[in-house]
């Protein structure tokens, strides 16, 4: 259950209100006074930060900061919504846009949910020695889970590692934060992880849980997407290194032998998603549960019942013909892209979230998958191309093709064939934005997507710090360059 409790000490003025270190609402609070006595509201206010990943713009919508924003997946109806989504596909994003607006805030409420429950860690007694720091660890990992989608979407950002209690401390934490800070802070957490008691992995049963496993993957991609940022240019060869350190330890880790032992539909079946071994770390859904289930099941699908529900697809998220045309005929991973037209239009919709048995209202037992193993591989095959190994860089490319039924890569451009995999790997996964920041330099990305559309610029490297937040601070919540303020 989602408890909430206003704030009895505290008076918060109107237009501090937006400003989401401190939330007005509590959702880790579980009794009065926001006091903590025992070690299950410690377990219940964790549940609340794992929950504020499955709110609405922290995972549920990130396909248009994401696939949408690269131009590998399409807005349907340029429309809809008054038009807002459509402004990431056609490169219009204003620092009015409500999406924006609304992914920024919710992940610092993500933040602050962290905060707080680690502010409280020490207010109760443990059964278990080494429950105290397990507790501690997960939220850390989500924090820096956290932290690493608003560097990556934003820059700099507000960097904010304790719970604020008072107008004052909010009023002077509330400022952009260069994003070399947010990323030591981001290595700070998942070190912590790594030298806590938490478990390497998860059972099925708890596989919406962080482990060791996932810090250690997260460690190596937050490194990897240091090392190709051109700001880091001067440290890209250590980033590399730490990048290639963590993702092998982590491959090497692996509760599996090759990649290509575990079909890929094992990845997306319901009856063994929660338990396939190349899982790392995903966000957790219960089938049919209005508040605990999945969107993507009909938000996903085409405007028909009965394809990937009972409940009528809603179009978002789809893909084109070009790029299905992009896929290898023989490659399995193009099976899970169907086709649907629609007033003369041909588009296609991913069965990867289908759910065919979550009953009339649609809600799916899908999980969205974070973090899984041929991530760590393409991850470990970008690397050590960066570091010009490029013959251990096709091994693990290669890795990924074999379970996908291709033959080893033959192309004459290695990194244009890395991630082109990552493409086909990873379609309709929200993961194309990262992976096209590492591809491109950001003179390359904006002549790359200026060619699809004109509109592309400067501006479009980062998204726009929301009006409703810089109006707080415009001096220390200054706006990313391009978007013409005041």
């Amino acid at each position: 259950m989602k408890i909430k409790q206003i704030f009895a000490a505290l008076t918060v003025s109107a237009a501090l209100m937006s400003c989401n270190f401190l939330d007005e609402y509590d959702p880790n609070a579980t009794t009065a006074g926001n006091f903590y006595t025992s070690e299950a509201d410690i377990v219940t206010s964790l549940n609340g930060v794992y929950q504020s990943l499955t709110q609405d713009y922290y995972y549920q919508y990130n396909y248009y900061f994401t696939d949408v924003r690269a131009h590998v997946t399409v807005v349907t109806d340029s429309g809809a919504s008054s038009g807002i989504p459509y402004q990431f596909y056609n490169y219009t994003l204003t620092e009015e846009n409500q999406y924006v607006y609304n992914r920024y805030t919710q992940l610092f409420k993500s933040i602050s949910r962290a905060n707080t429950l680690l502010a409280h860690l020490d207010d109760v007694s443990y059964a278990n020695p080494d429950s105290r720091n397990t507790y501690e660890a997960e939220v850390r990992f989500i924090r820096a889970l956290t932290y690493f989608h608003l560097v990556t979407e934003w820059g700099d950002v507000p960097l904010v590692l304790k719970r604020l209690e008072t107008k004052d401390e909010v009023e002077a934490n509330n400022y952009r934060r260069p994003k070399k800070e947010v990323y030591k802070a981001i290595f700070d957490d998942l070190d912590f992880v790594l030298g806590s008691p938490l478990a390497d992995f998860q059972p099925a049963s708890e596989c919406g849980r962080a482990s060791k496993a996932a810090a250690i993957a997260l460690y190596g991609k937050v490194a990897l997407q240091c090392a190709c940022d051109e700001d880091f240019a001067a440290d890209k060869s250590a980033y590399l290194t730490t990048a290639v350190e963590k993702l092998t330890q982590v491959w090497e880790m692996r509760p599996f032998g090759e990649l290509a032992d575990i079909p890929y539909n094992q990845l997306w079946d319901l009856s063994t998603q929660k338990s396939c071994p190349e899982s790392i770390f995903q966000i957790n859904y219960v089938q049919g549960n209005a508040d605990l289930g999945s969107i993507w099941n009909f938000q996903f699908g085409p405007s028909t019942t009965g394809v990937t529900s009972y409940k009528i697809g809603q179009m978002h998220n789809m893909t084109t013909r070009e790029v299905y045309d992009s896929f290898d005929p023989s490659d399995v991973r193009r099976d899970y892209l169907r086709e649907t037209t629609v007033a003369g239009v041909t588009y296609y919709h991913t069965m990867k979230y289908a759910d065919l048995e979550c009953g009339a209202n649609g809600y799916g037992g899908n999980n969205w998958i974070v973090l899984r193993y041929a991530d760590v591989a393409l991850m470990l095959a970008e690397a050590y191309y960066w570091q010009g190994t490029e013959a251990t860089a096709k091994t693990y490319l290669n890795m990924v093709r074999k379970r996908a039924g291709l033959a080893d890569w033959s192309g004459s451009d290695l990194r244009q064939g890395i991630y082109d995999e990552r493409l086909f790997e990873f379609m309709q996964e929200g993961l194309r934005w990262q992976d096209v920041r590492r591809m491109y330099s950001n003179q390359e990305l904006i002549e790359h997507y200026n060619a699809l559309n004109s509109n592309f610029s400067v501006k479009d490297l980062l998204l726009p710090i929301p009006y409703n937040e810089r109006i707080l601070n415009p001096d220390g919540l200054y706006q990313n360059p391009g978007y013409n303020v005041d």
